[in-house]
């Protein structure tokens, strides 16, 4: 497989929202250069200000929407770990992040830093100079160093906003990401946490724009992912272990989310 990279400078002008939430097998990194944004990521929503970094990690799931309707402006880069892998310090150095997405809210100084950093990477991308491609894996170890050194240097990162109902929403989100593998009903759920089950589905979707049950088959898909590229297993266990009860409901799901089958899936990951 190729390695992934690329850099993006955009500015909307009128109100953006993604209508979906969406993961994938590379990182992001988000900068609002200008304006506001509410950011989802793993169901917890984040306010942005201009001069806010967001750090996405692989198979995270997120979106953005407008916090209003004035204009913003963002730099996006996405890649993987194969990009800065000739250039890291080492075999999974990307685990400096342990796993995680966070939001930064860096200094005037530090976000002249990553800004120039972006603004370089910007016009290696847009001009053809000698070594660009080495030059432009360079000023990305850059920044992601000093990405960590801020996050390491703040005494708590940014939180999500925590709402009444946000916080009951981000409860059944982590009940979900520990059972996913056991069977479960709408009314089991609701029952768990003393809620109607018209109630739980409202403010679930409300909250997180998923429905229960979307939010459950992503958490599922995820699981097999891992399970389909860290271990042998077959299908049957693979789709037994994450709560799918049919091979068939297992495979047409994976197929429709991840654009492969299980079976491509794992071989294409193997190689």
């Amino acid at each position: 497989m190729e390695p992934i990279f690329q850099i993006e400078q955009l500015k909307r002008k009128g109100p953006f929202n993604m209508d979906i939430d969406h993961f994938h097998d590379f990182y992001e990194i988000y900068y609002l250069l200008s304006g506001e944004r509410h950011y989802y990521i793993r169901n917890r929503m984040y306010a942005l200000e201009a001069g806010d970094l967001v750090f996405i990690n692989k198979n995270h799931l997120h979106r953005t929407a407008g916090g209003n309707h004035q204009p913003h402006e963002r730099v996006l880069v996405s890649f993987d770990d194969s990009y800065v892998a000739p250039v890291a310090p080492g075999p999974g150095w990307m685990n400096v992040f342990g796993g995680e997405s966070f939001l930064l809210r860096p200094t005037a100084h530090e976000q002249g830093r990553i800004a120039d950093l972006l603004q370089a990477m910007l016009g290696e991308q847009k001009e053809d100079k000698l070594w660009g491609a080495e030059y432009t894996r360079t000023l990305l170890l850059q920044l992601l160093i000093q990405l960590e050194r801020i996050r390491k240097a703040k005494p708590a990162l940014v939180s999500p906003e925590q709402s009444e109902g946000q916080r009951r929403v981000y409860g059944i989100i982590e009940y979900l990401d520990t059972h996913y593998g056991e069977k479960l009903s709408l009314g089991g759920i609701a029952e768990q946490f003393f809620i109607s089950s018209t109630y739980l589905c409202r403010i679930f979707k409300q909250t997180t724009g998923f429905t229960i049950i979307e939010y459950l088959n992503y958490v599922r898909i995820r699981e097999t992912q891992t399970l389909l590229t860290q271990t042998d297993w077959p299908m049957t266990r693979v789709a037994a272990e994450t709560g799918f009860e049919s091979i068939a409901h297992f495979g047409r799901l994976f197929k429709g989310v991840t654009g492969r089958s299980p079976l491509q899936y794992r071989k294409q990951h193997r190689e």
